[in-house]
């Protein structure tokens, strides 16, 4: 391959050596401080570095902070000032990679809750004058440690009386358009911009220079206005001063949120008196309502700002926590912080599982529990592993020093990982469902049978004893009457048992051309989804029963007997903990689930609700209409009903069941169980009535089944004179960050793959998804897994595994993601998703997506779509097509499916027909296009490409 390959200690890291681990973790990490400019910086961070301060032009920026240790790389800020780590043979990486290679410097709880990074995010700040006025979002308090100040130095902090923020807000984005006239007027002047900047960040008192007067004549009335806006808005918030030694807790609640953050602030004074602090924070998002009118202008974001700070008044008092010399401690939930003072007698501290912060506010100390002990000098920090059992803190005289770590949270991304390993280990311990019943399209059986009992054992039980059942539908008939096709004659293994039913039928429109590569069956699109290295690739239907077992397992333990159902090929993983809530299931008929969410226009009207009582109790099925009526409706309910948007795929009991099948059975055409059974059951007739007024879709269902109300209630009414007791519906709340896996469109079917290179938590599921997230990046930022590429920096933060890249063009790969793919030669933009693809030669823009591409040479536009399909699937030994689509297009609109466009040999819908034949089958037909077309261009591409696949991991 092209360019020099990693060596050294690094290298071995990246594989996981045990002994370059072992080493790595003997001793504190010391991340290097990275200087950044800053407006209002100046010299005392280098001073404090023993670094003499150079000279700049004036357009440049002095030194304002020092990132202590940055290893966010999902942050911007964090990731475009990446913390590095010097190594024992004197290589260099970053932390991040250090902290992928050695996760046990983290600590389990912490990977499980933030994966690889570290999102605490310290820093120096060398205040020479005012920092913007600004707020962060939910999650983001502050601490601040004075370590120098000028005497009278202060900063500004928390509103001094209640504020209308309709008021203030204005107030601001006047201030700025008066900043854009300015800077507009200034233009490219340097020295203006400089001196107007001092003046407008200056003592109120301050008079206008008569050299800045004279060449801001025409704007002398803008100055004033901007000036005393400046002073307004300043003094709106409390004036703290600060000294050596001051801390400054900036944590309050947080509007509309049960998490904490920093409320307004300004750091730094009007007069300009120094102050150096240091700071602990979350990395995250600065929102910066005002910048003081400062030339060059910086963006705002005035609404987010004040949306995220409390408006009313603050007790300055309650912001300071401690002076010079005293001790504190605090834990805002996330993070800690402590000051300890340190002499001759060690500081002992405990291992507590998480790693932990260390910076040297005064004085030298030794750092002890490591294989050596480490001496740092004022200024300098550290990072202990969580997987130390204890460490020690000690000097010859008094220093101060400053301990911090981050909490560990409930975090999205820690309680679907919870979801998941729960899934799997159900499966491994042979706890799944017994049963399987799909129903499919008109001759998809045998095929779909196929899929799935060769997948049994990975998929529900580990030893093999699901049963599998099939039913097809010759003509499709929605989900009530289809099911009810499906269970006679059919009898569960266990009547007691919960099995889990799939319905796969459609034709796939909106996936075309994918779903015609597919032979028609799309939920037999692939999903960057497996239960382990190595594994096959899930399609979408068999990920969508995968991860239903824990819903399944759930309701069997809660004492559930019957068929908990999956509309469509869309896998969802609860993050509520289901066993946790306590459930019993014994006597209900059925379940729906649900998760709470605020109820917006958008949500009322494009999605179904689940109105239930406190003890989960079904109240009504409400189907779409205003917020207003929604929220009306809510408030008939009584004051502990509880509204939660639907996500459909119910589980019925089999009691349930046999009742539909007593009273819908005997209907031809199509009913949904969705399409208003469950507002029948629970809507009276005065309020099915006024539905029936209002709902135009429920009055076309009465124009084909008049009795549709009639037979729901009696439903209801078997049911009860059954069990003697009131019909008995749950709904369960499946939790906020519940994840729904969709690939029923172009869009979000190729996001499926592309998230595999995303740096923030949905990446990281998504690679714990695929179970490629133990790889460590590369030195360029690509995870590559048992693959051969380029080692020259041509392929950058991308992920490439079982796969091949010969050479790239000059415009490189970014951000792209390779799956099962041969290329000789290509250029790959940023999101593109290349999947089972073989090209001689491949450009393709951003977004793009090739799935089974086999062609010596492609050029795919951005948003394009590429597969290749045989000219005729029933003709042995045919040529192979080139199919292409915009993937921000809906294939299914009319104009689309219909007629033939982009190059296509035909139109979708002619397409459809022709390769959902089944007079040869699929497995005969893709054997022949891999004979024929893709392996002898795959073998000319490996004769181009010499080396073996890299990137293998092994375990420690």
């Amino acid at each position: 391959m092209t360019g020099p390959t990693e060596g050294g200690f690094a290298a071995a890291l990246r594989r996981r050596e045990r002994d370059a681990v072992e080493t790595a973790l003997a001793n504190p990490v010391f991340p290097t401080s990275i200087a950044v400019l800053r407006p209002w910086g100046g010299d005392a961070i280098a001073r404090r570095r023993g670094v003499p301060a150079s000279a700049a032009p004036i357009s440049a920026a002095p030194i304002g902070e020092s990132f202590e240790l940055s290893a966010t790389p999902s942050d911007a800020e964090a990731a475009a000032h990446p913390s590095e780590v010097v190594l024992p043979d004197g290589s260099r990486m970053t932390l991040a990679d250090l902290l992928h290679a050695c996760p046990q410097i983290l600590g389990e709880e912490h990977v499980l809750a933030f994966g690889h990074e570290l999102p605490l995010q310290p820093k120096l700040l060398d205040i020479q004058s005012l920092l913007s006025v600004q707020a962060h979002p939910p999650g983001h308090p502050e601490l601040y440690v004075v370590l120098e100040a000028e005497p009278g130095a202060s900063v500004r902090l928390g509103l001094g009386e209640d504020t209308d923020p309709k008021e203030f807000g204005a107030e601001l984005r006047h201030g700025a358009a008066l900043q854009r006239e300015l800077a507009a007027y200034v233009g490219d002047h340097a020295l203006l911009a400089r001196d107007l900047s001092a003046w407008l960040l200056g003592p109120p008192e301050l008079p206008l220079p008569p050299a800045i007067a004279e060449a801001c004549a025409p704007l002398l009335p803008t100055l004033v206005d901007l000036r005393r806006i400046a002073t307004d808005v300043l003094e709106r918030m409390h004036r703290i001063a600060v000294a050596p030694g001051t801390v400054i807790h900036n944590c309050v609640m947080t509007p509309g949120s049960p998490q904490r953050s920093a409320t307004l602030h300004a750091l730094g004074n009007a007069g300009g008196l120094g102050i150096l602090a240091l700071e602990i924070r979350r990395a995250g998002p600065t929102l910066r309502a005002w910048d003081h009118g400062r030339l060059p202008q910086r963006p705002l974001d005035i609404d987010a700002a004040l949306a995220a700070v409390p408006m009313t008044a603050a007790r300055a008092d309650d912001f300071v926590i401690a002076q010079a010399g005293d001790p504190f401690a605090i834990d805002n939930g996330v993070f800690t912080a402590e000051r300890l003072v340190v002499g001759p007698v060690p500081v002992t501290r405990s291992g507590r599982g998480r790693a932990e912060f260390v910076h040297v506010c005064s004085g030298t100390v030794v750092l002890g529990g490591g294989r050596n002990p480490a001496t740092l000098a004022a200024g300098c920090s550290a990072l202990v592993p969580a997987c130390w059992a204890g460490w020690t803190l000690s000097a010859a005289t008094d220093a101060s020093v400053v301990v911090a770590s981050l909490c560990p949270q409930p975090t999205a991304l820690a309680t679907r990982t919870r979801a998941l390993r729960r899934v799997r280990e159900i499966v491994a311990a042979s706890e799944g469902p017994r049963d399987i019943l799909a129903i499919a399209n008109g001759g998809d059986g045998p095929v779909v049978a196929a899929r799935f009992e060769a997948a049994r054992q990975r998929l529900f039980r580990a030893d093999g004893s699901t049963r599998i059942t099939v039913h097809e539908e010759p003509t499709r008939r929605g989900q009530l009457l289809g099911m009810i096709d499906a269970v006679r004659g059919w009898t569960p293994s266990a009547p007691d048992d919960v099995a889990i039913g799939i319905m796969l039928p459609g034709q796939g429109t909106r996936l075309s051309p994918i779903t015609q590569r597919l032979h028609g069956i799309k939920p037999f699109v692939p999903m960057p989804i497996r239960t382990a290295d190595g594994g096959a690739w899930m399609s979408a239907g068999e990920a969508s029963l995968h991860s239903w077992v824990l819903v399944a397992d759930a309701l069997r333990r809660a004492g559930f007997a019957g068929i908990a159902w999956k509309w469509g090929d869309e896998p969802q993983l609860p993050s509520t903990e289901l066993d946790a809530l306590g459930l019993d299931l014994r006597d209900a008929d059925a379940v729906r689930f649900g998760k709470r969410s605020a109820v917006t226009e958008d949500l009322a009207r494009n999605k179904e609700w689940l109105l239930r009582r406190a003890d989960g109790q079904m109240i009504a099925q409400l189907r779409r209409r205003s917020a207003d009526a929604l929220n009306a409706r809510l408030a008939e309910a009584g004051a502990d009903a509880q509204c939660l948007v639907h996500i459909g795929s119910p589980a019925l009991s089999h009691r349930f069941t046999a009742a539909l099948v007593a009273e819908f059975g005997d209907l031809e055409g199509w009913l949904d169980i969705d399409g208003y059974l469950f507002e029948a059951l629970t809507h009276d007739p005065a309020a099915w009535a006024a539905e029936r007024e209002r709902d135009a879709g429920l009055r076309a269902l009465l124009g084909g089944c008049p009795d549709f109300y009639e037979r729901a209630r009696a439903v209801k009414d078997r049911l009860e004179a059954e069990r003697g007791a009131p019909l008995r519906i749950v709904v369960i709340d499946c939790g906020p960050d519940t994840w729904w896996g969709d690939m029923g469109q172009l869009g979000p079917a190729r996001r499926a793959f592309a998230r595999l290179a995303d740096l923030d938590a949905e990446g990281e599921f998504a690679r714990r998804l695929a179970a490629l997230d133990d790889i460590v990046p590369d030195r360029h930022g690509n995870r590559v897994r048992n693959a051969t590429i380029p080692d020259d920096g041509s392929i950058t933060g991308s992920v490439v595994v079982d796969s091949v890249i010969g050479t790239v063009g000059p415009a490189g790969i970014h951000g792209a993601v390779v799956l099962d793919s041969q290329l000789a030669h290509a250029s790959l933009g940023p999101g593109a998703v290349v999947v089972d693809s073989t090209v001689a030669d491949l450009e393709a823009g951003r977004d793009a997506w090739l799935f089974r591409a086999v062609a010596e040479q492609l050029g795919v536009p951005a948003h394009g779509i590429h597969t290749t399909m045989p000219a005729d699937p029933c003709v042995p030994d045919c040529a192979a097509e080139q199919w292409a689509f915009d993937g921000r297009e809906d294939p299914s609109a009319a104009e689309h499916w219909t007629s033939t466009r982009d190059g296509n040999p035909a139109s979708f819908r002619d397409k459809a027909v022709q390769m959902r034949q089944r007079e040869r089958s699929a497995d005969a037909i893709e054997a022949e296009l891999e004979r024929l077309h893709r392996a002898p261009l795959a073998a000319r591409i490996a004769g181009r490409i010499p080396g073996p696949p890299r990137g293998r991991t092994p375990s420690t």
